[in-house]
């Protein structure tokens, strides 16, 4: 998401003596806040060094440090772009473990389970009119594309995502953001569901979550999230005691 002109003045003048630092303590703490989310585009080192009225040697220090630390990543060409904190960190023994070791899969969906059950949860009392809105959009999105289709992958992690964002939890959505560059694996292993589970099955429980979370149901709208979860376990578990035999 690239910033609109009324987020564009996050920034405050810089009063300590280390400009880069006064730089980077704001930037942490807009994140930290939720002000700036994951995915959020940075502007520029120039129009930053304009808005601070320091140098962009400063700008550009404070941004090295942001990098280092995993907080942005800087695309060359593209801009500076906000990430999860801890989403560097997570993600390469993740990603290998759930690769190199199937059974491991069912792992990542317990704590799937509990991180999206209460994300559910709590997006049910908390979610707006625009939100909701949202993920409305990302459903009939999704009604339109098969489940093996690289698309519903996609909107699947958007529309989890967006259940995530609805808590107006910036730790709960920095958890979900380290965790979606692990999906790539899940999904990998969901494709190998036997081809006779339609559509409209897995669309069904993404829709009964959401019109639980419409409806103000905090508890069926975790109980849809553990449900749907626990089909996916079963097929899975069947898929591979059938590979096994």
């Amino acid at each position: 998401m690239v910033l609109n002109k009324s987020e564009k003045n996050l920034f405050s003048p810089v009063i300590t003596n280390k400009k880069s630092d006064g730089v980077y303590n704001q930037l942490f703490s807009l994140i930290s806040s939720g002000k700036l989310a994951p995915g959020d585009k940075m502007p520029s080192e120039r129009e930053l060094a304009a808005e601070l009225r320091i140098s962009r040697q400063s700008i550009r220090e404070a941004l090295n440090r942001a990098e280092v630390m995993g907080l942005i990543k800087v695309r060359q060409g593209e801009g500076s772009f906000i990430l999860s904190s801890v989403k560097g960190a997570l993600k390469p023994p993740l990603t290998l473990i759930i690769e190199q070791e199937a059974a491991r899969i069912f792992d990542f969906l317990e704590i799937r389970k509990l991180v999206e059950g209460w994300c559910a949860e709590k997006a049910a009392r908390e979610a707006t009119g625009e939100e909701l809105l949202g993920m409305q959009e990302i459903l009939e999105k999704m009604k339109k594309v098969a489940s093996k289709d690289k698309q519903w992958e996609e909107l699947d992690l958007e529309l989890h995502l967006s259940f995530a964002k609805a808590t107006h939890n910036v730790i709960a959505v920095h958890i979900m953001e380290a965790l979606k560059v692990n999906f790539g694996p899940f999904f990998k292993f969901t494709k190998s569901m036997p081809s006779s589970e339609k559509i409209d099955v897995l669309w069904q429980h993404h829709y009964e979550i959401f019109k639980a979370i419409e409806r103000r149901d905090p508890e069926t709208a975790k109980h849809k999230v553990i449900e749907h979860l626990n089909f996916i376990e079963g097929k899975l578990k069947e898929d591979m005691g059938t590979m096994n035999k």
